[in-house]
């Protein structure tokens, strides 16, 4: 049986419009609504406090792992885990009575190396470096030969006249005259070895300078380095063949250098201009 669209629809909307299709809620419908809501909140909250009272008990495990507390001296002892050992506080950590300063531990690398756990590697100990070789500027002072000092050599003073060399027990020999001074070998008593000595006619004696090896107040002398020279006088200057040091206000020190050091040390004015 063929109908038409338009009798098709007609039929399709008085079905819909049947009230025997209807389904309508049951009277308590909305009282089970608010039940279920309530019952999974509190299913929700009760999953809650399931799981932080296992977080609780994991803490407090791990807690315990950690501090293990001996109850035969009295003491505690804490342990750390995966060393197998424990260390012991202080023996007056007891109740009642507060923790007295304890003496700082070892600092030697020996000493750290024995308080490591077991088990757990060291490195050696650095090795001590090589001692070095003494440098110049270290070297123990010379002391040996006659003293040269700042002033004069024995009873040689820097500004004596001839007059008053001869007058000290000092003999100048073998006279080498010059312009305006002359060249002496000077000995005797008055001097602790021969020297030559160059007095001046308008200064006096201008230049001592020792046939032996002689040595400085500081402690420079034969075999001396430049370093030591330079060391044992800050405002000494290097000249042709060795180092020029101030001896006081009015002197100064001449060290002839050769392949060992020092060989040869002469006290010179600083004023005058006829000794080389």
């Amino acid at each position: 049986m063929n109908i038409s669209e338009d009798e098709l629809e007609q039929r399709l909307r008085a079905l819909f419009a049947d009230e025997r299709l209807d389904l309508p809620p049951p009277p308590d419908a909305g009282t089970a609504i608010v039940i279920g809501a309530r019952r999974r909140r509190r299913r929700r909250h009760t999953v809650q406090a399931v799981a932080g009272v296992a977080a609780a008990v994991v803490a407090v495990a791990g807690g315990l792992t950690m501090v293990r507390l001996h109850t035969e001296d009295g003491t505690a002892a804490i342990s750390v885990p995966g060393t197998g050992g424990h260390t012991k506080p202080p023996e007056n950590l007891t109740q009642g009575r507060s923790p007295e300063p304890s003496a700082p531990g070892p600092t030697g690398t020996q000493s750290i190396r024995d308080s490591a756990p077991p088990g757990v590697p060291t490195s050696p100990p650095p090795s001590p470096r090589p001692s070095s070789v003494s440098t110049p500027s270290t070297l123990a002072a010379v002391t040996s030969g006659p003293l040269l000092a700042a002033d004069g050599f024995g009873k040689l003073k820097l500004g004596m006249s001839e007059a008053d060399v001869a007058a000290q027990a000092v003999t100048l020999s073998n006279a080498q005259a010059g312009a305006g001074c002359t060249v002496y070998k000077a000995q005797g008593n008055g001097v602790p070895a021969s020297a030559s000595v160059v007095i001046s006619k308008a200064a006096g004696l201008v230049a001592v300078t020792p046939d032996v090896a002689a040595h400085t107040a500081e402690g420079i002398g034969a075999g001396s380095t430049k370093d030591q020279i330079l060391a044992a006088y800050p405002a000494a200057k290097e000249g042709a063949g060795g180092v020029v040091a101030p001896a006081g206000a009015a002197a100064e020190y001449r060290f002839r250098l050769g392949e060992t050091g020092v060989v040869q040390t002469s006290l010179a004015s600083a004023t005058q201009d006829c000794a080389s």
